[in-house]
């Protein structure tokens, strides 16, 4: 008698011979179990024993009899019974003696070892369970996802991952729970580290790429699990499995936290539908990290979070697996495209919440995702970075009702990123020098720079030492940026064969032969040469977003970006002296056409500007006007949702007159698109029912309105608009309702920039802070996560930055902001940690300006040295401090090690010392 047999034979004497298994209730159980004891003294159950390969029908049959019991026994709730059967599985799994792989009788297309994990998931029926028997699931169900005797796939691997997960947040004992976190954690590992070893084999199998990508596509056929991601995310019948363990009772997770949820097709649209899996290990692992995105993007309730509530620890477990799973991410999982756009449509959309969160771990856990993608994922996430610096990081600097906890944590954040040359160049090259990206690294700067100086600190609410802390990491920051660029440019300083007039350096063409140009070695954030042949298989998107870096294009788009972020300004102060200069600049068409499809694009265009030039009565105006609702597409949409297409782009203006034009120009068009609608009489039912709504919006959703116009009263109004008759009552009423239930506004991302812009309220007492603070982060989130899900399907080309010559531009932009914060720390603080953060600021500044020629930038940083060092008579400063002394020497340092090569101020120095 084998191994396998002793154990069910020792099971099932043991389950035998508890009192609970002698009552009348559990006379099958009884029954089944002598029936398995003497088939299992006679040999081994076929189908139990590892390489059983496809044996007769009759022993599935069999195979099924000696696991009746087991099954029998874990339904049965008895604790000690179940204890039992459950450690006889797993000693089965674990051992190798069962591999599962004959089909289940009862279920046509599933094996017997999910009807196995099945019955193992079962056993936990919400917290009632016995706390020993918890413990014996986890253990069953982490031995099932590790063992390499047996497989389980798809929904079945959801199902043990669900599992523990609900033990963790339903279970009463701290061990239990510890325990289930632990082996989540260890499941993930598996789960992701199988997938990665796959492509990694199949790469090691065969050498050539050519013979690689036929295995590739040869599995991809073989394998009926291979699914469009349409297909899995419709919903497939794998996923589909019913809940168990925690009743629906609203604080639970077994209906709205588990981790087989069914999506609806629209979650991902044709956009991934030619991306496949190579492998069902592939699909496995991109099914588990879905789950868990979609968890975290769960809502916590209202008010102040119960750090022990279901929705709380669930939304942080889930986040702290997530960013294991990133940290620990291979190439195959940095690669993928399903990967990839499960990261964009549903992490990058929960981070967008997530990241403004008052609760501390759950802001802390999402900026430590962010800074895991940024560092891994950056290259395929160009537009979901900048959408999380713009609207989270940046503005929770800006704010100045932001709590100090919360900018701390920015700026810590901050601080690592300043730390890394290639991400810091990266940041300025792809979005800075990008004509429809923000300005990031100069935003960033110019606010680090504020920070540094310790302005708008009272106003927060922040303490004295708060204010000082906050100010070094502001210091610290700016002083790593500099140290970046002094970085990224040091083979010009080493080097002075590569210094010219102008501080540039050109390899020569026999340099670039031997492979000896600096420019193209050793800064390029880039997969491993074995991470894109691992993942070159199919789905992957490798490096397909990469562009070359060409120095001089980024500065050209530099200036042009310049030239029309000046006319914006212009714009919105005055839209025709905006227009006339970007025309003048050749950045801007002269046809009405050509104007309107800026008032379109452009999303930085005040939205009152714009209302008021289109709104305007003259001739050209007009034409413009025209121009922009022509080029709406109001075909096949509701009257309601076309006029709500209308007005997201701009404010209505004041003046009647000029809503007039625009509300007749709008019916005008309406009609024109829906040429077979038979409800209009004419335009102008369109365009007196378009002013109606107007009023209706503004009746319903305007605080200053007291008395609200009824349904009835709206229905009333509108007698008679349609050629003399009256439209359908339930066609009023119907537009009635959907304006009482959302008004018609513009897009959320311009309402929130208007707001933003208005004059900030002032603040009593921090109560009043806090309040202000929460409602600003709301709608901040709300902003952001709008953007993200607009970006979500978006590819944008990402440029891994290579060049030295990027820091030229990069210093040239922030010099004086970096200027500004150095000198009023030195001025106006005496702490020795702050003048050793400026001085070291300044120093690496002076280098920059000396590496490239930059005559001004140099001559202002050391005449700011001068200038403290008080030995000058223009130093307004007359008491000699330690500070001041370190100045001098600061001075010394840098005329011997950075400017002995520019004569001209080296001779101001000298004067500074000796005379």
């Amino acid at each position: 008698v084998s191994e396998g047999s002793m154990f069910v034979s020792r099971a099932l004497e043991k389950i035998l011979a508890e009192k609970e298994a002698k009552r009348p209730p559990h006379g099958q159980l009884r029954r089944a179990c002598q029936v398995a004891l003497g088939e299992s003294g006679r040999a081994d159950p076929p189908g139990w024993e590892e390489g059983t390969v496809a044996p007769p029908k009759a022993n599935f049959i069999e195979a099924d009899k000696y696991f009746l019991p087991f099954e029998l026994a874990c339904q049965s709730k008895s604790p000690r019974i179940v204890s039992t059967s459950l450690d006889c599985l797993q000693k089965l799994i674990a051992y190798g003696h069962i591999t599962g792989n004959a089909p289940d009788s009862g279920a046509p297309g599933k094996r017997l070892i999910d009807r196995i994990v099945d019955t193992i998931c079962n056993c936990f029926q919400g917290p009632q369970t016995d706390e020993g028997v918890q413990l014996q699931i986890i253990k069953a169900l982490l031995t099932a996802v590790t063992s390499p005797y047996i497989e389980i796939h798809e929904g079945t691997v959801l199902q043990t991952v669900r599992t523990c997960y609900n033990i963790y947040l339903a279970s009463k004992n701290l061990i239990n729970q510890t325990t289930a976190k632990a082996t989540l954690t260890q499941m993930l590992n598996v789960i992701f580290t199988r997938m990665e070893n796959q492509s990694f084999q199949l790469y090691f199998s065969f050498s050539p790429l050519v013979a690689e990508e036929k295995q590739v596509t040869e599995m991809a056929k073989a394998l009926p699990a291979v699914e469009t991601a349409d297909t899995i995310l419709s919903g497939s019948s794998s996923e589909n499995i019913q809940t168990n363990g925690i009743p629906d009772d609203g604080q639970s997770v077994s209906s709205t936290d588990n981790l087989v949820n069914n999506f609806t097709g629209s979650d991902i649209s044709g956009h991934q539908a030619a991306a496949k899996f190579s492998h069902v290990l592939q699909k496995d692992a991109f099914l588990v990290f879905r789950s868990l995105c979609k968890l975290s993007m769960k809502p916590l309730g209202d008010g102040p979070p119960d750090p022990k509530s279901h929705e709380l620890r669930s939304k942080i477990v889930s986040l702290q697996l997530l960013l294991s799973v990133l940290q620990n991410a291979g190439p195959v999982f940095r690669t993928h495209e399903m990967f990839i756009n499960a990261i964009k449509q549903y992490l990058c959309v929960a981070l967008s919440k997530n990241g403004v969160s008052s609760v501390p771990d759950v802001f802390e856990l999402s900026i430590a995702i962010f800074l895991t993608l940024l560092s891994n994922f950056k290259t395929h996430l160009k537009m979901q970075i900048e959408v999380f610096f713009k609207e989270i990081f940046l503005n929770i600097l800006e704010t100045s009702s932001s709590s100090f906890e919360h900018k701390w944590m920015v700026i810590q954040t901050l601080t690592r990123i300043c730390a890394d040359a290639q991400c810091v160049v990266d940041i300025y090259v792809n979005y800075d020098c990008d004509l429809n990206a923000a300005n990031i690294f100069e935003r960033l700067v110019n606010d680090l720079s504020k920070i540094a100086q310790g302005r708008s600190g009272h106003e927060l609410g922040m303490t004295p030492l708060q204010e000082l802390s906050l100010r070094k990491k502001g210091l610290e920051c700016l002083v790593s940026i500099l140290k970046c660029m002094v970085e990224w440019s040091k083979d010009l300083y080493v080097n002075p064969n590569h210094q010219t007039s102008l501080g540039t350096y050109k390899p020569s063409e026999q340099e670039i032969a031997e492979g000896k140009c600096l420019d193209s070695g050793g800064r390029r954030s880039s997969v491993s040469s074995l991470d894109s042949t691992v993942s070159s298989g199919v789905g992957s998107v490798g490096t397909q977003t990469a562009v070359p870096d060409d120095p001089e294009q980024f500065e050209v788009i530099k200036q042009q970006k310049e030239i029309i972020e000046h006319g914006i300004e212009l714009f919105n102060k005055k839209p025709k002296r905006g227009i006339q200069y970007l025309q003048e600049q050749g950045m801007l068409g002269s046809t009405a056409e050509d104007i309107a499809q800026f008032l379109h694009q452009e999303e930085r265009l005040c939205s009152t500007q714009a209302g008021e030039f289109l709104g305007e009565g003259s001739k050209f105006n007009k034409e413009v006007m025209y121009a922009y609702v022509d080029q709406l597409d109001f075909c096949g949409k509701d009257f309601v949702s076309a006029l709500r297409i209308f007005l997201e782009g701009f404010r209505l203006p004041g003046e009647a007159q000029k809503i007039d034009r625009l509300m007749e120009k709008f019916a005008a068009r309406y009609i024109e698109c829906n040429q077979r609608q038979t409800l209009f009489a004419s335009a102008d039912t369109a365009y007196v029912l378009a002013y109606s709504i107007i009023m209706l919006t503004t009746d319903l959703h305007s605080p200053q309105v007291k008395n609200k116009m009824t349904k009835e009263q709206y229905i009333k109004m509108n007698r008679g608009i349609n050629d003399s008759k009256d439209l359908p009552v339930e066609y009023l009423s119907t537009i009635y309702e959907e304006i009482e239930g959302k008004k018609i506004a513009m897009k959320e991302t311009k309402e929130y920039a208007i707001t933003t812009k208005c004059s900030k309220p002032s603040v009593a007492n921090e109560k009043q802070r806090r309040l202000l603070y929460n409602l600003e982060m709301e709608q901040m989130a709300k902003t952001a996560k709008a953007l993200m899900e607009a970006v979500s399907h978006a590819k944008a080309p990402f440029t891994s930055a290579t060049h030295l010559d990027h820091v030229r531009p990069m210093f040239k932009l922030v010099w004086t902001p970096l200027l500004a914060a150095y000198s009023v720390g030195l001025q106006n603080c005496d702490d020795t940690e702050v003048a050793s953060l400026c001085l070291e600021g300044i120093r690496c500044a002076i280098r920059i300006a000396c590496i490239f020629g930059m005559q001004l930038e140099r001559d202002a940083y050391v005449q700011a040295l001068a200038r403290f060092s008080l030995l000058t008579a223009s130093s307004s400063i007359t008491e000699m401090k330690q500070k001041n002394i370190d100045t001098i020497k600061t001075l010394i340092t840098v005329a011997h090690t950075d400017v002995f090569m520019q004569l001209h101020c080296s001779l101001k120095i000298c004067r500074t010392l000796f005379f």
